[in-house]
Parts: structure tokens; C-alpha cells; sequence
């Protein structure tokens, strides 16, 4: 070895030595080893490539060594080669002594291999697949740069020899089978390749594994002789026809093939055949004969049943995938495929007749594959067609029990693995037959349809099958789809979107999956990475983690929607807060919430839609509080953009509002970032509707409306005067309204037997909405507490006492907040010339009672008021006319100084009341506007009206009504200081003829006026000078009860009659008339009264006296009701009858 002489020669003499270890199957062992010293060699010769004196051919004179041909040289490397792509040596030495022997292989090969090889060696990084490609690429490529037809059959034969060195499932058999089937597809020796093709189908078992080795060497083969494998096996299948059954291979090693080994050829021909020949003889030579041979394996005793043979039904189905594929890749649109309908049947009823109940079998898995391609082909499925497929696959698939369960089947670790596999392919494959049914289709509508049958499963209350639908639904709508350009992501968004915060992490994964891809659909490509970084998140099992993220992708996503699609997206959430688990809920709602934040202002057109919608779930989310919850925000999120036309909307809603709408009015008020606004648009909205002064039912709508709303505590103090003065005039154009609640309510009612019609009140409900907003007013300190307390409200209400509970009303307004009490008369004003005349007395109710305060009048323009009052006070309605007069009245005490400049009209506008004999309340009301004018004037100021005031004064002292009788008799006092001189003996004739009626009435059944008509005989007696009478009249006042009636008038008429008689006869004249008094106590008091006034008359006047008209009546008196009149009418008779005696008078 250390002679220089023989060193430099050794790998020339080594190389044929170590090449006849190569080949031979018993050496494979030591490949590796061999490969290492080949690769010293190479290293060796590319040191000698310096040195153009060492020849670097390769000695073939041997001697005895036998060197493997060139083709069993080829094939035993490729085949070796196989192996690099499992990372093992030899197989990597294999192609690197391949890349060194070209010339050896064939010289043409040189050029080729030189640039194909640095392909090859790359490949070995990538996957097996790849590599197992590309030495099928190379092996053809190299035999048609060689192109020597005994070259080609020495290879193929080469490779046949080698069938027995390798095991059936090794890698190694796999591509021997494909390079055998390439050989024979590059030899151009008809007779050859068709002798070989024969010869495997009458032995297959020399191939090893029959079925795969004759279907792949038969498969390639038909790449460039489909003619001639088609022709050999037909013959084949005539010759063998009446031997061929499916036991017979069974039972006898599988020497021969079966009838469903061919049906498998078949598939594998089609697959590799040549797609512009595949076509024309596919339906006649291959699929006839696939269904053919299938019909007679499916037969028992001559019949055709469904074949529970799972080699049967899994080779049948391979066959027809691979047509399928076959057809597909032949990218002929004008080709429209025969035996699609009938092979789709086949396929389907693989499916239904697999167990509901495990899952052992991959005929499931196999059969969705196969329909899959199926379904690629022409003629096209209907979208009826493409449901039931899709329905019926899915029935099939995703009840199935929990996959451990399905698990438990297995008896051993490798059955559990094997189920486990078979569940992982089958729901792949659903998902993608789904995804392709749906993305091959140009209509959105038909891939909305079609996704539409995994809604139900996608809300399953079982986890397992809603995390299989979502592991199909992530698969669908992920890794770049292209949708129909109108396909519509709102509605699936809001279904998907929300079980982002499931029960089990696989969901919540997909669920997040499914919504980016939804987003990559249409194109927008939302923050792709930072989405899926969120997606991790939801692992975590905490739900408020959960739900963070997934507020967080509402977010990022929401504002990406297309605007048009926001109300489908709505409709789904709204239905996924009435279902889904209390998690799911309430991610729903907040992105619910999220998209109406982000999208709201956008959502104009769709509102009205919108609200039917949410009203629509109204009824069941009210039975979730968390949903319901949501809801309500919802609508307060929308009104914050479009408060005016949620207003409308809501005020549409049946009269008297129900339970859910008086809720979300509520919801509404408590939102605090809209409540101000929804009080403006009712503000704005009951202006519009009473600008005619008449209220609808749009107006009562408001009204109640606006109860709910403030009756939430919602702050009044910025419309205060303006809702304060609507309402008012609501009030008032309500008052005396009835309506049937059939023309004011869109709801209809089924009435009981005997039951009636309700009425409607609009008044009632108007100032019930006033009461609240007075109520929220005084606690925010700008009103008081009426005097009338709770009954100013049924004042208000009523008609009849309307315009008392206004001026209630008025006198709770607080006048230290005169601002918005002149905002409320600025308000107010139109309505003391309103059309309609009920407004007109509620303002001029309103004002009468604000006229007494001087703050007003100092910054008010009350001026004007007095003078649309002083009209009024002319009006022919009585309670107008009533207000007004007091409004005048009033204004003595709010601006003494008008009261002075305005005398005459005020005076005139007064007196002129003290007419209005029909209707006491307005002569009362003149009354005592007088009383408090007359109080500002002299007795020049009035001099000019002085007598017709007395006058009709004295009219009103035996008035039926208390007020009335008691004003005047107060006006009659006050009118004594005003007689002056011009006046004075007239007053004094006038308190003559007043004077029985004060004495009578000093017993008046109401204290009050007894207590006037003392006052005012003290008052009037100075006129009469009558100053002695005092000490009468002051033993009445001052004694703690009243003295007897009957002793007080015998000491009056006594100090009278000494004083005049002429007064005493005027009060005899007069007291007849109080005989048929109402009062009992008055007309007892008469008759003790005309005792008195008897028993003190002069013999002069006893003369005069009519005797017997006052014994009639006295006796008529005797027969009185009351037994007081019955006993005074007595006692004044035996008084008469005594004084008659006494004056020697016959009666």
C-alpha cells in the first residue's frame, strides 16, 4: 500500500468490485457502507481531475469480475434513491453515485443528469412526496433522451427482477411498482408492453402485493398506452368472466385477481391516462365497466343488494375518485359527465348505510372524497341537489358520539389511534366537500343556503357537535377563499362571532378563525397578525379573559362591516341572545354593542328595520335578564345617534304603552349619555303635534312617553318651562276627551261576555305626566308643593274644576326661581289668544293667579296679559270670564300702581261681571275682585260707579252659596269707607234696607258670614246713628258663644225702638221675605226677629201693621219642618196676640 507506484491506481482497480455489491438484494444490508467508500473514491477521482497525466476512466478490464449491466445498475439506484426523502444514507448515496455515472448508465445521459441532479439534491429537503416525483420525472426524462426501445425493455425487465428483494409495504416496493409502470409507459414496443400487462394480470402474485402493484404498474403504463391497457384488460375480463368471483381470491392466496382489483386498475388508468383520450373512451371503457363489475360483486343468488363488503365498497369508491380526479384534470367545461347523478347515488348510500353509533369503517371518509370531485364535474348539481348532498352528509357525520366514546370501541391503543384517524379524515373531508359546494358556486345566495345547514349544529347544546360544525365552518371559510362578489359576511359574522367565548377552547378557536376569515372573504384583511395573536388567547379557560379577547376582536373587525350588512348581523346576535349559553350571551351582546358603537351613525336607512327587529325579541329576551340587559343598551346605542327617529318610532307603539315599551323608554332615560337628548326630541316632538292647539293620540303618545322617562329621575331643569307648559296645554286640549280604546290603540282585545268597551282618559294620562314632572321639579327646586296637595291632579283633570287646579297649579310655581317662571309666561302667553277656547281658560287660569305677584309684573310683560284679561273679563263663556276677573282682581296685589291707571277698565270689566246672574262663581269672582280693587281707590276713584256697586252688592246677601253671600257682605263693608260726601245718605237709605239681612244672617248656618255681618253692623250703624247699639253688638262679639237669638234681637229692637222706629218698621217690611228662607236657622231667626221688632212698635206703627197677613203666615209657620221655626212662629204669635191686647188692637 505505500507504493507510490500502485497507490494512484486503486480506485480505478476498486470501482468495479465494489460495484458488483450493488445490486444484489443480499447485499442491500451494506449499502451504507459501500456508498461511504464509494463517496472516498469520488472525493479521489475529483483530486486526480488536476492532473491530466492520471486517467480517470474506469478500468473494465476486470478479469473474472462480472459488472452489473447499465440498467440493473439503474434500477437498483433509483430505487435505492427513495429512501433520501427518509433521511436515510444509502439513499443519499444512491443519488450520489447516480450523479457520477452517466456515461456508465447511458453516455446521452450526461447533459441531462448534469442539470437535473443539483434539482434532485435540493428535493431532499423538502417532502417525500416531492422526491418521489422527481425520480419518476427523471426516470422518464432519461429514457426519452436515450430513446433505445431493447434499452427501455431491458430496464423494465430489470425492475420485474427486483419485485422479490423488497417487502410489500416497504417504500422501496411503492416506487418500483411506479418506475415499472414508467418504463413501460416509455416503451415504444406495443407488443412488449401489452405481452408484460398480460402477464400480470394472469400472475399478479409475482408483484408482490397484486392489487397495488398491478394497479400502479397498469396506472402509469396507460399515461402513454390507454389503448393498450384498455384492449388487455377487456380481453382479460372476457376470458376470465366466468371464473372471476370475488371468493375465488379468498380462498386461494390471491394467485389471480378479483373483479375488485380491476375495478381499482380501472380508477388507476383513468387517474394517469391522457386527459385528451381519457374522455372520449371514458364512459363506454371505464366507468360502464367499473359499474359493471360492481353490479355483479353486489349480487347474491342473481339479485343486486347494497354489499356490506368494505373492500368492496372502499374499492368501488377509489375507482370513482380517481375517474373524478381524472375528469377534473382534463379541464374540459364542454364535457358534461353521464354517470355523475348515478355514481353521487352510489356514494350517498355508502353514507347512510354507515352506524350512527362508532366509527370504524373509512367508507364514510372515502365516499365524501369521491363526491366531492363528483360534484366538480358537469352537468352542474342544483342548489337542491347540492343541500341534500350537504344535508345528508352532515346527518351522517356530526351526531356521531364523542369522539372518545367512539374511542372506548377499540380493544387496543392501536384500534383507539385508528378511530381517532378515521374521525380526524372525516371531518376534513366534510369540511372540504362543504367548502368546495359552496365557493364553486357564483351565486351568494346558494353558498348562504348551503352554509345554512350547519346553523343548527352550530347551536347544538352538545359540545361535540357544536365543535365538530365549527372545526367544518373554520375549514370552509379560511386559507384564501374566493367568494362570490356579493356574498353577505353579516349574518354569519353574528353567528360565529359569539361562541368565540364557547365551553371548549377547540370551538372558541374556530369561532375566532372563522370571523378573520370571514373579513380575508371580502377582501378587507383586517389586522391579520394581531387577531391571531388574540385567537391564542382564547385557550385560556377563564371566561373574563374570554370574554376580553373577544371584545377586543369586536373591536378591531367591527368597524369593517359593510354597513348594508349590519342589520343581518343584528338579526343573528338578537337570536343568539334568546339561545345560546350564558357565555356565548354575553359575548353576543357586546358585539352587539361594539358593532352599533362603531357602525351606528351609519344606520339611518336600516333603522326602522332595525327596531321592528329588536322589538320582535322583546317578548322572549325579557325572560333572560342579561340579554334583555343588552338589548336595551342596544337601543339606548342607536338612540344616541338617532334619537329623533327612535323617538318617532317608539311613539308608533299601541296606546296605553305595554310593559316592554314603557321599559325601553326607561332604558332610554337612564342612559345618561342620551337622556338630555331624548327629553329635547319629546319636547320638540309634543310642540309639533299641539301647534294647532288640538292633541291627538300622537300627543298622548308623547305624554306618556315623557312619564316614563322622567319618572327614571331624568333631570328637568333645561326644559322645565317648555315641557312644563306643553303639558299644561296638553292637559287642557285633552280635557273632557273620551276615546274608545279601538280608535286609539292598534292592539285588539277579545271582551269577556258582559264586559264593556273601556274608554280611554287622555287627561288623565296628560296630567298624570305632569304630576311627574312636577313631582322631579320640586326635588330639583323648582316648584313647590301645591296647597291642594295630591287633589290638584283631579282638579286638573276634571272639567268642571279645570281651571281651579290650573290656579293650584300656579301658586306652586316657585316664585324665587322667577326665571323660569317668566320662561313659563313667555311659554304660556299664546294661549290667552288661543283658538281653542278650553287653552284659553287654562292660560288665562295660569296667568290670573301669577297677576298678584310683584317680582312678575316687575319683570314679566304682564302689562299686555292685563290687557288680553281685561278683555276676557267679556267673554261669553263664564269660567273665561271667571278667570279673567280674578286675574284682574289679583293684579291689586302683584301692581297697585296699574290698578290706579287702568281704574276704569278694570272697574267696568268687573261690575260688568256682578251681571252674570246664571253663574254665581263669576259674580263671586267680581266680588271679590272688587274687594281688593276697591281697597287701592279712593273715594273719587270710584265715585262714578259707587251707587251700581252697592246696588248689586245687596243683590248677592241671600245668595245660595256661601262665597258669594260672604263677599259681598265683605264688599259692602269696604264699600262704607268709600261713600265720600256725595254718597254718604245713599249708603245710609242702602244699609237700611241691608240691615235685615245682616241681623238674620248673624245666625247663618256658615260662621264665617254670621262673624261679616257683625263686622258690618258695626261698620254701617254710624251711618244711621245708631252708636247706641254698639253695646249690643259688642256683648254679641264678645261672649264666647253666641247669646240666644231670640234675647239678642228683643235687646236690639229695644235700643232701636227707642231710638227709631222708622228703621224698626223698615226691618218689619223686610222680614216677611225670610219666612220662606232655605235656612232653617235664617227663617227661625226671622220669626224671632219680627217677635222682637212687635213687641217694640209704637201704638202708631201697631196701626200700620197687617195683622192678619202676619198671622197667616206665622201659622203656616207653626207647621215648619223644623221644630225651631214651629216654636218661634208660636212664641211671636202669642207676642202678637199680647201686643194686640195691650194696644186694644182686634186682630
Amino acid at each position: 500500500m505505500n507504493n507510490p507506484c500502485i497507490l494512484p491506481c486503486f480506485p480505478q482497480v476498486l470501482w468495479p468490485r465494489i460495484l458488483t455489491f450493488v445490486v444484489p438484494a443480499e447485499y442491500t444490508g451494506t449499502l451504507d457502507y459501500l456508498f461511504n467508500i464509494i463517496r472516498s473514491l469520488i472525493m479521489a477521482e475529483e483530486r486526480k481531475k488536476n492532473d491530466a497525466k492520471e486517467s480517470t476512466a474506469l478500468v473494465i478490464s476486470t478479469g473474472a469480475v462480472k459488472l452489473p449491466s447499465p440498467q440493473q445498475l439503474l434500477a437498483r439506484l433509483l430505487v435505492i434513491s427513495i429512501l433520501a426523502s427518509l433521511g436515510k444514507l444509502r439513499g443519499a448515496g444512491a443519488i450520489g453515485l447516480l450523479k457520477i455515472l452517466p456515461e456508465i448508465i447511458h453516455p446521452k445521459l450526461v447533459d441531462l443528469w448534469k442539470t437535473r441532479f443539483p434539482e434532485l439534491l435540493q428535493s431532499l429537503e423538502v417532502i417525500f412526496i416531492s422526491n418521489f416525483h422527481f425520480l419518476e420525472q427523471l426516470l422518464k426524462e432519461s429514457l426519452w433522451k436515450i430513446g433505445d426501445v431493447a434499452w427501455t425493455i431491458q430496464l423494465s425487465q430489470d425492475f420485474n427482477e427486483q419485485m422479490d428483494s423488497y417487502s410489500n409495504i416497504s417504500l422501496e416496493k411503492k416506487f418500483l411498482w411506479k418506475a415499472l409502470g414508467t418504463t413501460l409507459a416509455s416503451c415504444q414496443d406495443k407488443n412488449f408492453v401489452s405481452s408484460q400487462i398480460k402477464e400480470f394480470l394472469i400472475a399478479p402474485n409475482q408483484l408482490g402485493d397484486q392489487r397495488q402493484g398491478i394497479t400502479s404498474i397498469l396506472g402509469y403504463c396507460a399515461e402513454s398506452h390507454l389503448d393498450t391497457v384498455l384492449k388487455v384488460l377487456k380481453t382479460f375480463q372476457d376470458r376470465e368472466k366466468f371464473f372471476m368471483n370475488r371468493c375465488k381470491g379468498l380462498f386461494s392466496g390471491k394467485k389471480s385477481l378479483t373483479k375488485t382489483d380491476v375495478m381499482v386498475i380501472y380508477g388507476a388508468v383513468a387517474l394517469h391516462a391522457p386527459k385528451v383520450q381519457l374522455l372520449t373512451r371514458l364512459d363506454q371503457d371505464i366507468v360502464s365497466q367499473v359499474l359493471f363489475l360492481y353490479g355483479q360483486c353486489s349480487q347474491v343468488l342473481g339479485m343486486s343488494v347494497m354489499s356490506k363488503d368494505m373492500d368492496l365498497q372502499m374499492s368501488f369508491t377509489r375507482s370513482i375518485t380517481e375517474i373524478g380526479i381524472a375528469v377534473l384534470d382534463a379541464e374540459d367545461q364542454g364535457f358534461k359527465f353521464s354517470y355523475k347523478e348515478v355514481l353521487l347515488g352510489y356514494m350517498l348510500d355508502f353514507i347512510r348505510d354507515e352506524p350512527l353509533d362508532s366509527l370504524a369503517s373509512p367508507v364514510r371518509w372515502k365516499a365524501l372524497i369521491a363526491i366531492r370531485y363528483l360534484s366538480k364535474l358537469n352537468p352542474q348539481l342544483s342548489l337542491n341537489d347540492h343541500l341534500n348532498i350537504l344535508e345528508e352528509n352532515i346527518r351522517r357525520l356530526l351526531p356521531l358520539p364523542p369522539l372518545e366514546k367512539l374511542k372506548d370501541e377499540g380493544e387496543t391503543d392501536k384500534d383507539k389511534e385508528h378511530i381517532n384517524f378515521l374521525y380526524e379524515r372525516s371531518m376534513d373531508a366534510l369540511g372540504r366537500l362543504l367548502r368546495t359546494m359552496m365557493w364553486d358556486n357564483v351565486k351568494a345566495e346558494d353558498c348562504q343556503e348551503m352554509f345554512n345547514l350547519l346553523r343548527m349544529w352550530l347551536v347544538s347544546q352538545k359540545d361535540w357537535e357544536r365543535e365538530r360544525a365549527f372545526q367544518i365552518t373554520a375549514k370552509v371559510l379560511t386559507n384564501d377563499i374566493e367568494a362570490p362578489e356579493n356574498f353577505k359576511i353579516g349574518s354569519l359574522l353574528g353567528l360565529l362571532a359569539p361562541h368565540s367565548c364557547d365551553t371548549l377552547p377547540t370551538i372558541r378557536q374556530a369561532a375566532a378563525s372563522s370571523t378573520i376569515g370571514l373579513f380575508c372573504i371580502k377582501g378587507t384583511h383586517p389586522e391579520v397578525e394581531r387577531l391571531q395573536d388574540l385567537q391564542e388567547g382564547l385557550q385560556c379557560d377563564d371566561v373574563q379573559v374570554q370574554i376580553k379577547i373577544s371584545s377586543k376582536i369586536a373591536k378591531i373587525v367591527s368597524k369593517l362591516i359593510p354597513t348594508e350588512e349590519i342589520l343581518m348581523f343584528l338579526e343573528e346576535t338578537l337570536d343568539g341572545l334568546e339561545s345560546l349559553n350564558p357565555t356565548c350571551t354575553h359575548a353576543c351582546g357586546i358585539w352587539m354593542i361594539t358593532v352599533l358603537k362603531e357602525q351606528g351613525a351609519a344606520l339611518e336607512e336600516q333603522l326602522l328595520e332595525i327596531l321592528s327587529m329588536i322589538y320582535h325579541h322583546m317578548p322572549v329576551l325579557r325572560q333572560k335578564e342579561e340579554s334583555f340587559q343588552f338589548m336595551l343598551e342596544a337601543i339606548s346605542q342607536i338612540a344616541s345617534f338617532h334619537m329623533d327617529a327612535v323617538v318617532a318610532n317608539l311613539l308608533q307603539k299601541p296606546l296605553p304603552f305595554d310593559r316592554d315599551t314603557k321599559t325601553l323608554w326607561k332604558a332610554l332615560a337612564e342612559n345618561t349619555a342620551s337622556s338630555g337628548k331624548l327629553l329635547r326630541a319629546l319636547t320638540d316632538k309634543l310642540e309639533n303635534e299641539l301647534e294647532d292647539d288640538l292633541a291627538g293620540v300622537e300627543a298622548i303618545a308623547v305624554a306618556c312617553a315623557m312619564y316614563e322617562v322622567v319618572s327614571t329621575g331624568t333631570p328637568v331643569t333645561n326644559l322645565y318651562p317648555e315641557v312644563f307648559t306643553l303639558l299644561l296645554k296638553l292637559v287642557s286640549c285633552t280635557l273632557g276627551q273620551k276615546m274608545s280604546t279601538a280608535t286609539w290603540s292598534r292592539r285588539r282585545r277579545v271582551l269577556q261576555q258582559g264586559e264593556q268597551q273601556q274608554t280611554a282618559d287622555p287627561c288623565r294620562l296628560s296630567t298624570a305626566t305632569l304630576k311627574c314632572v312636577q313631582a322631579q321639579a320640586m326635588k330639583e327646586g323648582l316648584a313647590k308643593e301645591s296647597d291642594e296637595g295630591d287633589n290638584l291632579w283631579a282638579l286638573l283633570s276634571s272639567p268642571s274644576t279645570h281651571h281651579v287646579g290650573v290656579c293650584a297649579l300656579a301658586r306652586s310655581m316657585a316664585v324665587w326661581q322667577y326665571g323660569l317662571t317668566l320662561d313659563i309666561m313667555e311659554q304660556l302667553f299664546s294661549s290667552l289668544t288661543s283658538s281653542s277656547e278650553n287653552y284659553r281658560i287654562t292660560g288665562t287660569a295660569f296667568f290670573s293667579e301669577l297677576m298678584k305677584e310683584p317680582i312678575l309684573w316687575k319683570h314679566g310683560n304682564l302689562r299686555e296679559v292685563l290687557i288680553l284679561m281685561d278683555q276676557s273679563a267679556w267673554d261669553s263663556n263664564a269660567t273665561l270670564r271667571q278667570m279673567a276677573i280674578r286675574g284682574l282682581g289679583n293684579t291689586a296685589s302683584g301692581a297697585p300702581h296699574k290698578v290706579k291707571k287702568h281704574k276704569q277698565i278694570i272697574l267696568e270689566s268687573i261690575i260688568r261681571g256682578l251681571y252674570h246672574l246664571a253663574r254665581t262663581e263669576v259674580v263671586c269672582e267680581s266680588l271679590k275682585a272688587l274687594k281688593k280693587i276697591l281697597e287701592l281707590l279712593t273715594d273719587r276713584d270710584v265715585s262714578f260707579y259707587f251707587k251700581e256697586i252697592v246696588l248689586q252688592t245687596r243683590t248677592f246677601f241671600e245668595d245660595e252659596q256661601d262665597d258669594v253671600r260672604l263677599t259681598a257682605i265683605f264688599l259692602f263693608e269696604n264699600l262704607a269707607s268709600l261713600t265720600g260726601r256725595r254718597w254718604k245718605i245713599f249708603f245710609a237709605e242702602e244699609i237700611k234696607k241691608s240691615m235685615i239681612s245682616f241681623l238674620l244672617h248673624l245666625w247663618d248656618p256658615n260662621p264665617k258670614i254670621g262673624a261679616a255681618c257683625c263686622d258690618v253692623l258695626i261698620i254701617c250703624i254710624p251711618f244711621l246713628g245708631l252708636q247706641e247699639l254698639y253695646g249690643v253688638l259688642d256683648h254679641l262679639l264678645d261672649g264666647q258663644d253666641l247669646p240666644r237669638a231670640r234675647d239678642f234681637y228683643r235687646q236690639f229692637c229695644v235700643k232701636l225702638a227707642r231710638k227709631n222706629q222708622e228703621i224698626l218698621w223698615i226691618l218689619h217690611t223686610h222680614s216677611f221675605t225670610f219666612f220662606s228662607s232655605n235656612w232653617e236657622m235664617i227663617r227661625s231667626a226671622a220669626v224671632k226677629l219680627t217677635d222682637a221688632i212687635v213687641l217694640n212698635l209704637t201704638n202708631r206703627y201697631m196701626q200700620l201693621l197687617d195683622k192678619e197677613q202676619l198671622t197667616t203666615r206665622l201659622q203656616a209657620l207653626r207647621q215648619d219642618p223644623c221644630i225651631s221655626v214651629q216654636r218661634a212662629a208660636e212664641a211671636a204669635l202669642q207676642t202678637l196676640l199680647r201686643k194686640c191686647k195691650e194696644t186694644s188692637i182686634l186682630l
